[in-house]
């Protein structure tokens, strides 16, 4: 009897010493990994934010290759979740819970049993593409919680640092496109009359002159009281190889009473044919999607000019997250073509 008196007596002095120590650990212990990615923010945020090839570097999911995954993702990656269930990493669920595109993201962790716990991601233009950082908070107000956080912070920011460097290889490896292409076909355009303004450049220059010249058609639509008559285009023609210049006309339909009036010319174009796909995403994957009209032109014997049309159906800069850009691009075909000045 003595011994089990003694046995029960260490066996709560230790409970005891246990909850204090306990309470004297922290009641919040944030792990933190960070990272550069040679990418640009809005690239990596989206993969991380959009769960894209999540299987190819989260660290717990590589940790049980017999986890059973399924995502489901939204447009605007707020309530796009993802869950699993596995023998070693047991069942849990993760949802995005709130963002602002390319900067800042907010996932909740949940498991089968217990609180929610928030995993943060900001990500910041660095010198070479991204800063990246990842935070996960655990959180508990009892002894016994916060011992057990405290005790596996180190394993999770092994796990963590794990990841992040896995995400990195993969990303510098395999690279992320944020656009797509809807299915290829071939429509009719009718004739039109748009205020134009013409210029040549490269690809490097073409941004800003492609706005100095909408910015142009624009104060002339203004200042000529006339109507926009459609979506706003963009003409490229004559490109030179040997140079990477090619001749840009950026325009806007507009109704009758339009004229030329300095570096803005009022044109008419006749009816075109053409091969087109709405791409959705930035402008700098715009090539991506031209290759794709130009491989269906060619397994279609389709003959393309050399002309094609880019019309944007939304404004850039009304658009925070570059995926939801829309552009239809339309390869004029071998048909009725070109244009009357």
């Amino acid at each position: 009897m003595k011994v089990f008196k003694w046995i029960l007596i260490v066996f709560v002095a230790l409970l005891v010493l246990l909850i204090a120590i306990g309470f004297a650990m922290p009641r919040e212990v944030v792990v933190t990994t960070s990272e550069e990615i040679n990418l640009p923010p809005q690239k990596v945020f989206h993969f991380v934010a959009g769960f894209v090839d999540r299987k190819a570097w989260d660290p717990w999911i590589k940790a049980d290759t017999a986890a059973k995954l399924s995502f489901e993702i939204t447009t605007g990656y707020v309530d796009s979740k993802y869950t699993w269930e596995g023998p070693r990493i047991g069942k849990g669920m993760m949802e995005v819970d709130s963002v602002d595109p390319g900067k800042y993201l907010l996932n909740r962790v949940t498991f089968s049993k217990g609180a929610s716990i928030p995993e943060e991601w900001t990500f910041t233009p660095a010198e070479n593409g991204t800063s990246l950082t990842w935070s996960v908070k655990m959180t508990s107000s009892s002894p016994v919680g916060r011992l057990m956080n405290t005790m596996f912070k180190g394993m999770i920011l092994k796990t963590i640092e794990s990841g992040k460097t896995d995400l990195k290889n993969y990303l510098e490896t395999h690279g992320v496109t944020l656009s797509s292409i809807s299915e290829i076909g071939i429509e009719e355009y009718p004739a039109v009359e748009a205020l134009v303004c013409t210029f040549t450049c490269n690809t490097p220059e073409m941004p800003a002159k492609m706005g100095e010249s909408f910015g142009k058609v624009y104060a002339a639509i203004g200042a000529q009281k006339v109507q926009p008559q459609g979506m706003p285009f963009a003409l490229y023609t004559d490109f030179d190889q040997a140079t990477g210049v090619f001749t840009v006309t950026a325009g806007v339909p507009v109704s009758s009473g339009g004229m030329t009036s300095g570096d803005v010319k009022l044109t008419k174009f006749k009816p075109f044919t053409a091969a087109k796909g709405l791409h959705s995403g930035p402008y700098d994957e715009l090539n991506g999607s031209y290759e794709v009209i130009m491989s269906y032109a060619k397994e279609n014997n389709i003959e393309l000019t050399g002309h094609s049309w880019e019309f944007y159906l939304n404004d850039p800069a009304d658009i925070l997250n570059p995926t939801f850009l829309q552009t239809v691009i339309a390869m004029e075909t071998k048909s009725v073509s070109g244009q009357v000045r």
